[in-house]
C-alpha cells in the first residue's frame, strides 16, 4: 500500500516526530522512503544548499530511517516548495507524502496555510498530515500517541471518492487487524431528521462494518449522527479516542465541504490526531 512514502522535513526538532511516524508505517508495508528538504533561499543557487548544521541533522534523520532498515534516498531540492515536492513526489512515483501540521515553527513545509494547502489540492498522491508541536524554546514536546492504526476513524459521505478511501482502509484492516469507527454525517440542509435517507445511511455502513471484518478488523463501530461534518470530525479528533482519521477528499457527497476552501486549513489545524487524507484519484500498490 504505501512501499515508498516522501517525507517532507524542514530539519527543525519538530520533524523528528515525522521520523518516527514513518518507522511505524513499516507495519503496513514500506519499504522504502524518499526524504526531502527544500530550500528556498536565492543565496543557495550559487553554493552549498544546506549549511554544515542543516547538512548533520538532515544526515541524522536519514541514518535513523536507514537504522530501521529501510532503503532512503535523500533529496535536497531548491525552488518553490510545492512544485519541488510535487515534481521530486512524481519522479519516484511515491506511494504517498508524510508531512507535518501545526507547528509554528515548520514554517516552509508544516504549516498548513500554504504548502500542504496546495498539495491538498494539486497531488494526486495520498497525504498523510502527522502533528508536531514544539513547546517553549523550541523543545520538541513529547507525544505518547502509540500505534496510529490502533483505532482508525473513517468519516464516509458514501461518495464515489469514500469509497476509493475505503480501499485504503480495507488494506489497513489487513494488515493491522485494529478498531475502525466508521462515521456518516447526515446534514440538516441535506435531508430532515427520520426520512428513508437515515435508514439506508445505516444500510450502507453496516455493509461497509462487515466488508471491513472480513478483512480481519478487530472491531468495528458504526456512528452515525446528525450535524455538520467538518464540526463532526474535528470533534471525533480532540477526544483522544481515535488514533488516525482516514478520508478521502475532493469528495461529491456531503463531506465535500471539509477539505475545499478555507474549512480545509481550519479542520486539518484543530484535529489533534494524524491525518490520512485519500485523493480522488490515487495510486495503489
Amino acid at each position: 500500500m504505501f512501499t515508498k512514502m516522501m517525507i517532507c522535513t524542514d530539519l527543525t526538532p519538530a520533524s523528528f516526530s515525522l521520523i518516527a511516524c514513518a518507522i511505524e508505517l513499516k507495519e503496513i508495508g514500506t519499504k522504502e522512503v524518499v526524504l526531502a528538504h527544500v530550500v528556498e533561499s536565492l543565496a543557495a543557487v550559487s553554493g552549498t544548499l544546506l549549511d554544515a548544521e542543516a547538512e548533520s541533522v538532515f544526515r541524522r534523520q536519514k541514518e535513523m530511517l536507514e537504522q530501521q532498515r529501510v532503503k532512503v534516498i535523500g533529496e535536497i531540492l531548491h525552488g518553490a516548495p510545492v512544485q519541488a515536492l510535487i515534481e521530486t513526489a512524481e519522479r519516484h512515483d511515491v506511494s504517498g507524502i508524510l508531512m507535518g501540521s501545526h507547528s509554528k515553527a515548520l514554517i516552509t513545509l508544516g504549516t498548513l496555510g500554504s504548502v500542504s494547502d496546495a498539495l491538498m489540492a494539486r497531488t494526486q498522491r495520498p497525504l498523510l498530515l502527522h502533528r508536531v508541536d514544539l513547546g517553549e524554546g523550541g523543545a520538541m514536546q513529547e507525544r505518547d500517541d502509540g500505534n496510529i492504526f490502533s483505532h482508525v476513524l473513517f468519516p464516509t459521505d458514501f461518495s464515489e471518492t469514500a469509497e476509493r478511501a475505503l480501499d485504503y482502509l480495507g488494506k489497513i484492516a489487513l494488515e493491522q487487524r485494529g478498531t475502525i469507527t466508521l462515521l456518516h454525517v447526515i446534514s440538516p440542509d441535506e435531508y430532515p431528521v427520520g426520512t428513508r435517507s437515515e435508514e439506508e445511511a445505516q444500510y450502507l455502513l453496516e455493509a461497509k462494518k462487515r466488508r471491513l471484518e472480513r478483512l480481519g478488523a478487530t472491531e468495528v463501530n458504526v456512528d452515525l449522527v446528525h450535524g455538520k461534518p467538518d464540526y463532526e470530525v474535528v470533534a471525533r479528533g480532540k477526544r483522544g479516542i481515535f488514533s488516525l482519521v482516514v478520508m478521502g477528499c475532493q469528495g461529491k457527497g456531503i463531506l465535500k465541504r471539509v477539505f475545499m476552501g478555507s474549512t480545509a486549513e481550519a479542520v486539518a489545524r484543530h484535529i489533534e490526531v494524524p491525518l490520512l487524507l485519500i485523493p480522488g484519484e490515487q495510486h495503489m500498490e
